[in-house]
């Protein structure tokens, strides 16, 4: 059975809960306009999902407990992550996130990208105060990864001649970097070897290709995802349904994407049974991440992180 996510978050609630404290820590502000800023976009909104893996593979690999810097690590990463979906909202002039307002079309761009900078420098402040160096030294990394991808993706907005293997450059670094930061660290801090911790990191890699490719199917088949479908095609990205439709497809399907014809562009999705062929290329990600987590024993952490990868694959929303 499925386990909904406020389940499998349980055994480490209390952290997620000391992490939200953090993070709303962080933004007070004697300037009013950054508190106005927070109360339209509250900082500790959102899934965690980041903080979530964090700590069930801290909890799995015994270092909950003799690690205290964890809460700071997950608020740190939660106000970067943050910052990056605040800077995409502006480069793609997305008005909706999740069925609402985004920052810069309830805001403006110019504040926007400072409020962006903001959350961004104040993490990186926070994670040098931590005073681990391999920590800062992963992130930034991720964060250099994360800029590269954001590059490629728009050098490929609207290129219907996309490779598979360039969308799959772009998801490894805009998304499955960060995953593979956060779950990289959960080793770094147990004190684990480099051959170690290079596992984590493809298992984190694995997760983000789970999360991306999921993420890119509810653009277009879910009646849950809170944004129009079709949103992605319409800011320029070409995703890996749209890459194996092309592929699939004996039709000249490039004539619905002009004129915007939903109805038929989804009956060909449908037709070509794109869904499946998506879950397929998951579910190679999703092999490779149980494979990781079998050698783990069983704990109530293992067991969260089994439904967490269920969750992030079968997700309506």
């Amino acid at each position: 059975m499925n386990m909904n996510l406020k389940e499998i978050q349980q055994p480490v609630e209390h952290l997620l809960k000391e992490t939200d404290i953090l993070l709303k820590e962080r933004v007070k502000s004697n300037i009013p306009i950054i508190n106005k800023i927070n109360k339209i976009a509250p900082i500790s909104k959102g899934k965690k999902i980041r903080s979530t893996l964090l700590f069930l593979l801290a909890g799995m690999n015994r270092s909950l407990s003799s690690y205290p810097h964890l809460p700071e690590i997950a608020a740190s990463i939660e106000m970067f992550h943050l910052s990056s979906l605040i800077h995409d909202d502006i480069v793609d002039n997305s008005d909706l996130r999740r069925g609402e307002q985004t920052l810069h079309s309830n805001l403006g761009s110019n504040l926007s990208v400072l409020w962006g900078d903001f959350l961004f420098i104040n993490a990186f402040i926070a994670l040098n105060n931590i005073g681990k160096k391999i920590i800062m030294d992963i992130t930034l990394e991720a964060a250099r990864l994360m800029v590269e991808g954001q590059i490629v993706e728009m050098n490929n907005a609207f290129n219907f001649k996309i490779k598979r293997d360039t969308y799959y450059d772009i998801i490894n670094r805009k998304t499955s970097s960060l995953f593979a930061a956060v779950t990289q660290i959960a080793a770094a801090v147990s004190g684990e070897s480099t051959a170690v911790q290079k596992k984590f990191y493809q298992f984190g890699m694995d997760f983000g290709a789970i999360f991306q490719i999921s993420d890119d199917m509810l653009d277009i088949f879910s009646e849950n995802s809170g944004k129009d479908r079709f949103s992605d095609l319409k800011e320029g990205k070409i995703t890996l349904p749209f890459i194996l439709l092309l592929k699939e497809s004996e039709k000249d399907i490039t004539k619905y994407y002009s004129q915007g014809d939903q109805e038929k562009l989804l009956t060909l999705f449908k037709e070509c049974k794109i869904k499946e062929l998506s879950v397929e290329e998951i579910s190679g990600y999703y092999n490779s991440g149980l494979d990781f987590l079998k050698d783990f024993p069983d704990s109530i952490y293992k067991k969260s992180l089994l439904h967490l990868m269920d969750f992030i694959k079968y997700r309506d929303y």
